[in-house]
């Protein structure tokens, strides 16, 4: 098999079932290219007469077995004698086991001719008792188990000689393929046979491949293999986890459909490990997984490893499992009931079969896989988990353990009134809160399950339930979040009016999230005209809710009115606390609120200010306040900044993961959407876009999944996909209904470009029609009206009524030279029909502001209307080139749909051209940088590799291109290169240096 088989663009591969030694189909190998390039080329040398020996190494599950069955495929396809053989713990006592299984079944096949020829020295029948004639049924030889070499029986190396005699004479005719799987159990004799021949390979074209754990190996192989290897003796091959993009494949081929989140959790639970990965994923599909592990194929056989173990060594590890990762050996000791001395033996034993690891030099260990542990723990019984986290427990107050450590197992002991469990659960609970606030939740229901009912308890249950409260928000738990501030402010008694406040701060936070803007600006209208106290935190953050939740409510909504005066006033208090993260929030609103009202200097103002100080903020600052990172980060976009956004966004996005903030994700993926799709990066929107509608899928409330799919239906339109677009444009509409806020109009908004690009202009004006009404743009956010109205010229113009589009066109011109892009933009498309000449002076103004603002997908946009003008104005020669420049951007974008336009267009110029030659036409018609261009395109060169040949930029040599382009009169560089090969006899031609 030849490497040009082979594709490996993405360190993964894809390749046909393999088929096993029994005829069953093995599934795809995937992640392993590099793996299968080095057996193939060993494959080709053996063919070539030459011997290769392999060592496949790796931990259970990662994929050895089914590597050796590729290259068996491989073998057998070839023409190779193919011999296998498996070692087997219950054979390691059994002398050259291993050897037997893989090679006397094949003897057994010969005639007596045949095993005749094979039987080199007699001393071989002690090994493979079918060489001697008759073989073992006639009752020659020795029978199984019995050993087949005492002491002085036969002289060891004499028949180490003998057996690769023996392997030559196989491999003699057509080569020979060893492959043994399992080494890690091989007998000590069979193992001492391996690492002879591996030092003495036979003189035959032999391939011989192992597979192993290294870390269960006989005592010496993988040491003695290793220093072969750094001989040259044989090539290693150590398979680690799968990446995630050939994990992807894998459980594409699994699992299909399955989410993008979901492929994430089962990579993470899998840590890569494709068996784990390929049997967690059977068991998703199946259904709910089995009670007492990830599913029962895997249960069973982590069940068969840990049944191996000696009481004692058993009683250790699921000590362990019950004190988790990484545990150390005195607690392991003191948890199980065992000796120091005892558990550091039961340690050697499980980490010789590899089931337990150690950290370091250190006396923690940790389990081969969290899976490991999972199912050692279950495999305790209920009854006795109890009884060991009970033991733990008091082992670890004893050494004055911290309320984290011991909050696991005073969880599953403590019992109804014991508020000392009660204490050391919240305890730990607010030291986990900023990194797993699910945990924390988890542990705090469990104290207020524990906590007595009696009035002495009723501030700490209020407490309690402020934050369980905060813990289910950030977790994205949000009616139950409400539902414990609600419990929360029923158990006050008015004499604390700092803490309801508070309390409304949280519940205000909550009900905006669900979308109830509203409620939400009725309920913060009255706290603050009630008793709280001007220019305090509380104060702040009741105004900010107040002005966020009007933006959010939306210009549709005339029960709301935003006063972006408000939020200056909270900016101004804000400035006299002890928070900056607070200032920077109040400086994010009020930017978003002055934005909103088409206040855009103002705003840019304030968004830089809040940037500012966001830059000097520490991460948990950040973490605290992630609305405001958010709200500027909306703010930045709609200002036309969505590079500067990027940064903070992508940020506050690893700060929101690694603190379990479920309920941030939806909001920061779409930010990041919408941000990569204004400046032209479709596919990295597309990709944001798609992780944000999965983030958002198991959260309450409509407007989280409103806004991802809104961004979802963006990057789809000018992904190409439009009717998967106009899909989640339906399915945001409908989903935004309940709240007919903000992000139902760009819902709206959205799905109408969609119908657009889908050709159906009139579903377009429609679906524009639901928000604008009678009003025009006067409903639509300021930032996007100009956006809008250029959505609506383009479906004037393709229904034929151009006094319409040239309305909209004029609408835009009025908004003022903030928009001067969309202007140029829709006026040339409205004047191509009339005055190609200004039309053309249009796109071209449109091309320059869009592409001074970083908006690469407009700008290639407004080269393809600048090709249809010239292409209406008869001028072939230069749309075809102006067509060419719009692909090459377009297709940087990843704008597919586009591209595919902008080719079309080409083609159909390349087949008008046919026949009629352009003026001009001829390489004689080119500058001398144009002449190198054009040689260096027809030697294969990309673009990139022309500017660095001649010391230019990517842009340049795309201009000198589109020139050649437009010199020559054809619309492709395999016709570039037509017209130089046809004109490599003229004098005077270029070449590469001139």
């Amino acid at each position: 098999m030849g490497e040009d088989l082979f594709h490996d663009e993405r360190s993964h591969f894809r390749r046909r079932p393999a088929v096993n030694r029994n005829g069953e189909a093995t599934r795809t190998i995937f992640g392993r290219g590099g793996e299968l390039k080095v057996l193939s080329r060993a494959v080709s040398e053996v063919g070539r007469g030459h011997s290769r020996t392999i060592e496949v190494i790796g931990e259970p599950g990662i994929g050895k077995t089914r590597l050796l069955l590729e290259l068996e495929r491989d073998t057998v396809a070839s023409r190779m004698t193919v011999l296998t053989g498996r070692g087997c713990e219950a054979d390691r006592d059994v002398p050259f086991s291993l050897f037997t299984d893989a090679i006397d079944e094949y003897v057994a096949g010969l005639g007596p001719d045949g095993r005749g020829r094979l039987l080199a020295d007699p001393a071989l029948a002690a090994v493979f008792p079918h060489l001697a004639d008759g073989g073992v049924d006639q009752g020659q030889g020795p029978e199984r188990g019995e050993p087949a070499l005492g002491g002085h029986d036969v002289e060891r190396r004499r028949l180490f000689r003998a057996v690769r005699e023996l392997l030559a004479r196989i491999a003699a005719d057509t080569g020979l393929a060893l492959l043994l799987d399992d080494v890690h159990w091989a007998d000590a004799d069979s193992a001492d046979l391996l690492v002879y021949l591996v030092r003495h390979p036979p003189a035959a074209p032999v391939l011989l491949a192992m597979a192993h754990r290294p870390k269960q190996a006989v005592a010496g192989l993988a040491a003695t293999l290793s220093s072969a290897a750094r001989h040259g003796l044989l090539q290693v091959l150590p398979l680690g986890p799968l990446n995630q993009a050939a994990a992807d494949e894998l459980l594409e081929s699994v699992t299909p459909g399955l989410s993008r989140a979901g492929r994430t959790a089962l990579y993470r639970a899998s840590g890569g490990n494709p068996f784990y990965l390929e049997v967690l994923a059977e068991a998703r599909r199946g259904g709910p997984a089995d009670a007492d592990g990830p599913c029962p194929r895997l249960t069973g056989m982590l069940h068969a490893e840990l049944s191996a173990l000696d009481p004692a060594t058993r009683a250790a590890a699921q000590a362990a499992a019950v004190l988790g990762e990484p545990f150390e050996v005195g607690l392991v000791a003191e948890v199980a009931g065992l000796s120091t001395a005892e558990v550091f033996t039961a340690m050697d034993e499980l980490a010789s079969r590899d089931l337990v690891r150690q950290l370091g030099t250190s006396s923690r260990f940790a389990f081969r896989h969290p899976v490991v542990r999972h199912v050692t723990y279950r495999a305790i019984g209920a009854g006795g988990r109890i009884a060991a986290h009970a033991r733990a427990a008091r082992v670890l107050e004893a050494r004055g353990g911290s309320a984290v450590a011991m909050a696991p197992h005073v969880e599953r002991t403590a019992g109804a009134g014991d508020t000392a469990a009660t204490r050391v659960l919240g305890e730990a609970a607010r030291g986990v809160l900023r990194r797993d606030p699910a945990v924390a939740a988890q542990w705090l229901q469990t104290a207020l399950r524990l906590l007595p009912d009696r009035p002495e308890f009723l501030g700490e249950r209020r407490e309690l339930l402020s934050l369980l409260a905060q813990a289910l928000a950030s977790a994205g738990q949000l009616v139950d979040s409400e539902a414990a501030l609600t419990q929360a402010m029923g158990l006050l008694d008015g004499a604390d009016p700092a803490v309801r406040i508070r309390l409304v701060v949280r519940r205000a936070a909550i009900t905006r999230l669900l979308g109830r803007h509203t409620q939400t600006v009725t309920c913060v209208d009255d706290e603050l005209a009630g008793e709280v106290e001007p220019g305090s935190a509380e104060s702040v953050a009741l105004r900010l809710e107040l002005t966020v939740n009007a933006v959010l409510a939306g210009a549709g909504d005339c029960r709301v009115e935003l006063d972006p005066a408000r939020a200056d006033e909270a900016v101004l208090a804000a400035a006299q606390l002890d928070d900056r993260g607070l200032h920077v929030a109040a400086l994010a609103a009020a930017a978003l609120a002055r934005a909103a009202v088409g206040e855009f200097s103002a705003a840019a103002a304030l968004a830089a200010e809040a940037t500012a100080r966001l830059d000097r903020l520490a991460d948990p600052a950040v973490t605290d306040h992630l609305d405001g990172v958010i709200w500027l980060g909306w703010c930045r976009v709609h200002l036309g900044d969505a590079d500067g956004a990027l940064r903070h966004l992508e940020h506050a996005l690893d700060l929101a993961r690694a603190a379990g903030r479920a309920v941030d994700l939806p909001r920061l993926l779409t930010a990041l959407a919408l941000a990569h799709l204004d400046l032209g990066a479709v596919a990295t929107a597309a990709e944001r876009a798609e992780e944000a509608v999965e983030a958002a899928a198991n959260l309450p409330g409509t407007e989280l999944r409103t806004m991802s799919l809104v961004a979802q239906c963006r990057a789809l339109s000018h992904q190409g996909a439009t009717a998967a677009a106009v899909a989640a444009g339906v399915a945001a509409t409908r989903a935004a209904e309940p709240s007919r806020g903000l992000w139902w109009s760009l819902a709206w908004l959205a799905l109408g470009e969609a119908r657009l690009l889908h050709g159906d202009p009139q579903g377009a004006l429609a679906a524009v029609a639901e928000v604008t009404g009678d009003a025009g743009l006067d409903r639509v956010v300021p930032a996007a009206r100009a956006q809008v109205a250029e959505v609506l010229v383009r479906a004037e113009l393709a229904l034929g009524r151009l006094d319409q589009a040239r309305g909209w066109a004029d609408r835009i011109a009025a908004l003022g030279p903030r928009f001067a892009g969309f202007a140029a933009l829709a006026g040339a498309q409205v004047l191509s029909t009339t005055d190609p000449a200004a039309a053309a002076q249009q796109a071209a103004l449109a091309e320059t502001v869009f592409g001074k603002e970083g908006r690469r997908l407009l700008a290639g946009r407004a080269r393809l209307v600048a090709a249809a003008v010239l292409v209406a104005a008869g001028k072939r020669v230069k749309a075809s080139a102006e067509l060419f420049r719009a692909e090459q951007l377009l297709r940087e974008c990843g704008a597919t749909g586009l591209v595919e336009e902008a080719m079309a267009g080409q083609r159909k110029l390349a087949r008008a051209s046919q026949g009629t030659p352009e003026p001009g036409a001829g390489l004689d018609a080119l500058t001398a940088r144009e002449r190198q261009v054009a040689s260096l395109v027809t030697g294969g060169h990309t673009n990139r590799q022309i500017a660095h040949r001649l010391g230019v930029s990517d842009k340049t040599v795309e201009a000198h291109l589109a020139r050649v382009f437009a010199k020559l009169g054809v619309a492709s560089r395999a016709a570039v290169a037509s017209v130089v090969a046809r004109s490599r006899t003229v004098s005077g031609l270029i070449s590469e240096g001139a």
